[in-house]
């Protein structure tokens, strides 16, 4: 992993266990941290509940995170960003810190777990 994608707080693999950067220094030594998997399980543990939907083309699964103004954080079955029917970035995002640093960057809040 690289330094510049990573922030304190972001969840990766350390030594084997998923561990949160509690420091900037930290970050140094990115290189022997790996990323984690985004999966269904990590979205729930951030507070996401899953819906499922069916319409005649089939089932359609999302997660929604209900933030305290209202407002909704929308991902797809695929862990996409959504705006209402349409995914808001052209690539999926793969790993935990992925979803965590474009929570902040939308929300200028952390998504930690049990947000």
């Amino acid at each position: 992993m690289e330094a510049s994608e990573l922030r304190i707080g972001n969840y990766t693999m350390d030594h084997g266990h998923p561990e949160q950067i509690p420091y900037g220094s930290d970050i140094d030594s990115a290189g022997l941290m790996e990323p984690i998997l985004l999966t269904e399980e990590w979205i729930i543990k951030f507070g996401f509940e899953r819906f499922e939907f069916e319409y005649e083309e089939g089932l359609e699964t999302t997660y929604v995170l209900e933030k305290s103004n209202g407002h909704q954080f929308v991902l797809s079955d695929s862990f996409q960003p959504m705006d209402g029917e349409i995914a808001m970035l052209d690539y999926k995002l793969q790993y935990v810190h992925q979803i965590q640093n474009l929570y902040f960057a939308l929300t200028a809040t952390e998504l930690t777990i049990g947000s």
